[in-house]
């Protein structure tokens, strides 16, 4: 459909310009590349087997933690967060907290990854980032969502997207200076980035990203481990499980299925890998995030 502007121009007589192209082009350039992907709405009842025995544990994931019910702590460093009911908390990814409970309740809870260059999320090049109190949140409207055909609706989806960008924009630090770092160490890698976006899979080849970079294997990988602070095979192998672990609780495709489309030789290759980055295998994963 052909798109025309028949507004009067004597209607924007007395407008003035607050922020457009290019008086904040960097700025737009940030803000709209910067991509938050909601991995899904999960519903959880937990007990004192919630607690970590005094281990530290984290997840690949972000997480928002809605609680509704019980009494339990999260422990960062020197600072504990007491996780109150009718409180949401951001949980960061690749950050490792002592979890303890107290009590026994039901939780809430979003799944989401953020990224800026492809597969890349800016969000883990933060070394401030804690477990952070959001505020309070409406039981009422969140608990609607428990119905299964309501969570489905497209509407209610958009409506949780912009909940969680509007939580992020609010209690994350300025994504200005955040996303400028990242991309002054990053961008340099953005082939390399791309091609892992296209070729993602247990075959390939950390020889082929230096290839795509245009230097040897050895300068390569001190090159990316310098920038980014992950060697080339960790970066890799946390991408393929970021994959893996959208597959599992997102899909419905069998394990073997999931094993073949990420082209891993076969199913217990892919189990073990999934165990060692995980701490437990696919289907017990998927078991976890899919029973409601």
């Amino acid at each position: 459909m052909r798109q025309i502007d028949t507004t009067n121009p004597a209607a924007h007589q007395k407008a003035r310009v607050l922020s457009s192209e290019p008086l904040a082009s960097k700025a737009f350039v940030l803000a709209t590349g910067f991509r938050v992907h909601l991995l899904g709405l999960y519903y959880a009842e937990f007990g004192l087997d919630w607690s970590s025995g005094g281990k530290l544990e984290t997840d690949y994931l972000h997480h928002v933690d809605l609680a509704l019910s019980g009494r339990r702590q999260v422990v960062h460093g020197a600072r504990l967060l007491e996780i109150e009911p009718g409180m949401a908390y951001f949980l960061p990814a690749n950050t490792p907290v002592e979890r303890r409970c107290q009590r026994e309740g039901d939780v809430l809870y979003l799944k989401f990854r953020c990224e800026w260059l492809p597969g890349v999320d800016p969000l883990l090049d933060w070394p401030e980032r804690t477990p952070t109190r959001l505020g309070p949140f409406d039981r009422k409207e969140w608990q609607a969502l428990l119905t299964p055909r309501r969570c489905a609706n497209v509407n209610a989806l958009v409506g949780l997207h912009a909940t969680l960008c509007g939580w992020l924009a609010r209690f994350l630090p300025p994504l200005d200076a955040l996303l400028e770092r990242h991309l002054e160490t990053h961008a340099r890698f953005t082939p390399v980035f791309r091609l892992v976006e296209q070729k993602l899979g247990a075959d390939l080849r950390i020889s082929e990203l230096a290839a795509t970079y245009g230097t040897s294997l050895h300068a390569f990988s001190m090159a990316f481990s310098s920038g980014t602070r992950l060697s080339p095979k960790e970066y890799l192998n946390r991408r393929l499980n970021q994959e893996a672990l959208q597959l599992v609780i997102g899909s419905d495709l069998k394990i073997k299925e999931i094993a073949a489309r990420l082209r891993f030789t076969d199913e217990f290759y892919f189990s073990r890998f999934f165990l060692k980055l995980n701490g437990v295998s696919p289907s017990l994963y998927r078991a976890r995030f899919r029973t409601v």
